[in-house]
């Protein structure tokens, strides 16, 4: 899979000050791959899309949307607009580190889908009362699904195009990262294959991420209940 084109989503809101440094090192790592970079930015008011204008680098590309706006539609906007075979999905603030790009596309040659843990034996997150939460939250969702993800919430992933398309949209990319919860349970119930590998979470360069901690772990709870009740439900009609 090395040979093949590789996409890298970026969705962004006011990360201007650390989707330029981003772009650099994502080339840094990808500098013998085929590859290009998609920035979908949701109406920045920091000046994101002149600030990646005036990089005048062939291989972003810039996507501007005034509607519909939300984090997770920026991704599938982004997977929409992508020409590769291979999808990379990634935060735009260094949380999720350049440096393990060329390891996680290597491993889709035996793989469907590579997607980052902190919670396999080499991985963490800080501080630390987060990543114990969060591990817990995994924990939740790996007993109600009956799934196998270590860390549902990363959303940290490298996919092969043929892979992710056969999953239904509609089903999966709304609201904020609770799309990474819904995508891996798709994934998971159409069999495709995944490897898990320990991730470090990087550390912002500038600016402050999401403070509403409480608020998002509710709306991650919720549909994770929403999703355990659909399988169950179609299990039953199976049976009936």
């Amino acid at each position: 899979m090395s040979n093949s084109k590789i996409s890298i989503i970026l969705p962004t809101y006011n990360e201007k000050d650390n989707v330029l440094p981003l772009i650099k090192a994502i080339h840094a790592e990808l500098c013998g791959y085929d590859h290009e970079l998609l920035v979908v930015d949701d109406n920045s008011s920091d000046g994101t899309e002149q600030a990646v204008a005036d990089l005048k680098d062939p291989l972003v590309k810039f996507i501007l949307r005034t509607k519909n706006r939300g984090f997770a539609n920026s991704i599938r906007c982004g997977l929409e607009n992508a020409a590769g075979e291979i999808f990379v999905v990634m935060d735009s603030d260094f949380n999720h580190q350049p440096k393990y790009l060329p390891f996680m596309i290597h491993a889709l040659s035996h793989y469907d889908c590579v997607s980052g843990s902190r919670f396999l034996y080499g991985g963490k997150m800080l501080p630390r009362s987060r990543h114990i939460l969060s591990w817990i939250f995994n924990i939740f969702i790996r007993t109600i699904t009956r799934g196998t993800i270590t860390d549902s919430l990363y959303g940290f992933f490298a996919i092969k195009r043929n892979t992710i398309e056969r999953c239904n949209y509609d089903n999966i990319f709304w609201g904020y990262g609770d799309y990474c919860i819904r995508l891996m349970f798709y994934l998971q119930k159409n069999n495709a294959t995944i490897l898990q590998i320990p991730v470090i979470n990087g550390a912002r360069k500038t600016g402050a991420g999401n403070s509403r901690f409480l608020k998002v772990f509710w709306q991650y709870f919720t549909e994770s209940i929403k999703l355990a009740y659909k399988m169950r439900r179609e299990q039953y009609a199976r049976k009936n």
